[in-house]
């Protein structure tokens, strides 16, 4: 079962605001810690906001 674009963007929503999942679904935790980890990867690349030319 894939998950609907409503709930993927529950998930997203909690993912991005700091939020607990609250569910013990195995297919919404892999979304959740997939979002969590691109956060942390942009992070610590420095892929912070839009990028604007100079």
């Amino acid at each position: 079962m894939t998950l609907s674009p409503h709930r993927q963007h529950k998930i997203y929503i909690a993912a991005t605001m700091g939020y607990g999942l609250g569910s013990e679904d195995p297919e919404e935790v892999a979304y959740y810690k997939q979002i969590k980890e691109e956060m942390k990867k942009d992070r610590e690349n420095g892929d912070l906001g839009v990028s604007r030319p100079e």
